[in-house]
């Protein structure tokens, strides 16, 4: 289950040929945070077996409580998750599977439709604030989230890499620029798992786990609130 990080897809094609190698493993695409990013030409939730999205209200196409979709073009899969989502019926007091109650309430549904209509205005704005951030990234000379040339990213989060986060924060805090940390903890670190793998197992994980800051991001961000953001940063950060 690839994780597609900060709103761009992850390496699907190499990872899909290593589950193709190992016996056709199912690959499961969490595009939670990359849900209408492109990835050689093709969107996201289309890249493996399963694609899934979220449609928690922080998302890019968000209600206002909990929600999901999965897609799949395997017939088989879809029928499958159809019936789990309504306690495993086939068809009504028929079960055929264990399943859950995981159907979204009518209320989120009415609200996801709604805001698909400003879906593609949205993603058009994202890559064009995302562009402007990294741009003034660049030229400030700060360590930033890089995207790959073949892929497009809806910018889920605009994560950046700093020093002394903490006090980073602190400092950016007073001056009215809220900050986010995502994922402070490396899974393999997490309780439920450390007994199962070595925290040295992941290298790059724990060296940019401490490093990661978000910043503000969204479709209605202003061009002037992202350059009073970068000042912030550039008198903060040491030269």
């Amino acid at each position: 289950m690839p994780v597609c990080l900060y709103g761009q897809a992850a390496d699907m094609d190499e990872i899909n040929a290593i589950a193709k190698r190992h016996g056709d493993i199912p690959v499961i695409e969490d595009a939670a945070q990359s849900f209408g990013a492109v990835y050689k030409g093709r969107k996201s939730c289309n890249q493996s077996t399963i694609g899934c999205t979220s449609f928690f209200p922080s998302k890019l196409l968000g209600c206002y409580g909990d929600g999901g979709a999965i897609f799949t073009n395997d017939d088989a899969i879809a029928q499958a998750c159809r019936e789990i989502r309504v306690h495993g019926q086939a068809k009504r007091y028929v079960h055929t599977r264990i399943g859950v109650g995981g159907r979204m309430d009518t209320l989120q549904c009415a609200i996801v439709l709604a805001k698909m209509e400003r879906l593609d205005w949205e993603i058009e704005r994202r890559l064009a604030i995302g562009a402007r951030y990294n741009a003034l990234m660049d030229q400030a000379g700060i360590t930033r989230v890089q995207q790959r040339p073949d892929r497009t990213s809806v910018y889920a989060q605009y994560t950046i890499f700093v020093e002394e986060r903490e006090a980073v924060q602190v400092a950016l805090s007073a001056r009215d620029v809220p900050t986010a940390v995502h994922y402070p903890v490396p899974l393999n670190a997490q309780p439920a798992y450390a007994h199962l793998c070595c925290v040295d197992c992941t290298p790059v994980s724990q060296q940019v786990a401490p490093r990661v800051m978000s910043l503000p991001m969204g479709p209605d961000l202003t061009e002037a609130a992202q350059h009073e953001i970068v000042d912030a940063l550039t008198s903060i950060l040491p030269h």
